[in-house]
Formats: C-alpha cells, structure tokens, sequence
C-alpha cells in the first residue's frame, strides 16, 4: 500500500482521505453483513436438517426401551416331552377271548379229546390265537401312537416357528430402533459441530473485519500526525 493511498497532497486536511477509508469501512461492513447473512442461512440448513432426521427417526428411537423389554421377556420355547398314555391293553378286543373260545371249540369238536396230541394241540392253538390277538392289539396300539407323535411333532414344529417369528421380529424391531438412534446422535453430532464450525468462521470474520478497520483508521491517524505533527 503506498503512501499516497492515504496522503493526497492536494487534500491538505484529508478531507478526502477520510471519505475513502469511511468508504472502504463500510465495504468491510456490507462484507460482514453479507457474511452474516450466510452465516443465518447455514444455521437454518442445519436446524432443518437436524429437525428432519428428528421427524424422521424420533418415533422409532423412542421405542427403543420397549423393543428391549419385548426381547428381553421373550421366553425361550419348550415343547415338553412326547407323551402317550394308551396301554396296549386298551387295544385289546373284547372280542378276542370269544374268538379264542369259539376257535378251541371247533378244535375239540374235530379230535380226540383224550390223546396227547389233542391236549398238546389245544395248548400250542390257544397260544397262538392269544398271541395273534395281542400282535393286532399291540400293532393298533402304535399305530395311534405314530400318530399322537406325528402330531404332537406337527405342533412342536408350528410352535418352534412362532417363537422364531416373534423371536426376529423383536430383534429387528430393536435393531431398527437402534439405528435410529444411531441417526439421530449422528445428525445431531455433525448439527453441533457444523454449528460450532460455523460460529468460529463468525468470529473469524468479524476479527478480521475489525482489524482492518482499525488499520484503516490507525493508518489515517499516523499521516495527519506526521503533517499536523
């Protein structure tokens, strides 16, 4: 900056001068003023974008305990044992000795019944016709068994689902949750530092505005002093 930007030597008294750095003072104001401005205009970007992400995630978030609570109550599923309570006597026909009967009936009517082989034949027959019936018993018997399990595995297996339906949908509710919450801290963190940004771009400006200002005028002061001096 020479000196002549300062000392005009037809202006003895800085009538002038005084005008151009009033003019170049006010330049540095409507720079501020402007710098000011966008100043505003980024805090009301950053409000808008940290309220948006509020609206935005704010609901979910707060259910964030209750999710917990839901996962954390769910109890683990237990089907039990398999049981069944029929007996193989149950099974049996009430009609099975009545057809042993009848069967050692006709027996007797078709042998001797004073030789061996006849009291050895009805003995052999009567086991074998009480075992028959106790294997039909008996195969009824796990036929219904079969069945009670097959069931009983059937409604195990919708049960098992059903708890591993809910069992997901508590955890991604809660992991859901938990991202929202990871949003909002997220916004509000770069909200909080943007802002904090942006009131240290603030300060600058205005000290760099002042201090020029000041140099300004300090530097009108030292000329009409070396003349006047």
């Amino acid at each position: 900056m020479e000196w002549t930007d300062f000392l005009d030597p037809v202006d003895v008294f800085g009538t002038r001068q005084s005008a151009r750095i009033n003019r170049a003072n006010e330049a540095l104001k409507d720079a501020q003023d402007k710098a000011t401005a966008n100043s505003e205009a980024n805090r009301t970007l950053y409000n808008q974008h940290n309220q948006k992400v509020q609206e935005t995630y704010g609901d979910l978030a707060g259910k964030f305990n209750d999710y917990l609570q839901s996962f954390e109550d769910q109890e683990t599923y237990d089907p039990g044992q398999f049981e069944f309570n029929g007996d193989v006597n149950d099974y049996y026909s009430k009609f099975a000795n009545q057809r042993i009967n009848q069967a050692m009936n006709a027996l007797r009517e078709s042998s001797d019944m004073f030789s061996s082989d006849y009291q050895d034949a009805m003995a052999a027959k009567q086991q074998a016709l009480a075992s028959e019936e106790w294997d039909k018993a008996y195969e009824r018997y796990m036929q219904d068994r079969q069945q009670s399990a097959n069931e009983w595995q059937m409604n195990t297996n919708a049960g098992q689902q059903a708890y591993n339906n809910k069992y997901n949908r508590n955890k991604d509710l809660l992991s859901m949750s938990q991202g929202a919450q990871d949003n909002i801290m997220n916004a509000y963190g770069n909200y909080i530092n943007n802002m904090a940004n942006q009131n240290n771009i603030d300060t600058q400006n205005y000290a760099n505005m002042t201090q020029q200002m000041a140099a300004n005028n300090n530097s009108a002061k030292g000329i009409f002093g070396r003349i006047f001096g």
